[in-house]
């Protein structure tokens, strides 16, 4: 877990990810980023690029497809 200090961004709000959460997403200045909703209620930061985070989230549509 990494706790994010929201600070004002121009006329936004934003935050600065922790070096470790930067490597562990791969990313680097200039990329995009996705912040997906959980179906719990929760959010997911992904890679906009990461295509394993593209198949879990099919495959996790998939699985709430079955639970219905």
């Amino acid at each position: 877990m990494a706790e994010l200090k929201i600070q004002v961004v121009g006329e936004g709000l934003g935050f600065t990810l922790p070096k470790e959460v930067v490597e562990q997403l791969h990313i680097q200045d200039g990329d995009t980023i996705r912040l997906d909703k959980l179906p719990h209620g929760g959010y997911r930061l992904a890679n906009l690029d990461d295509k394993l985070s593209e198949q879990m989230e099919l495959i996790e549509g998939y699985m709430h497809e079955e639970d219905a």
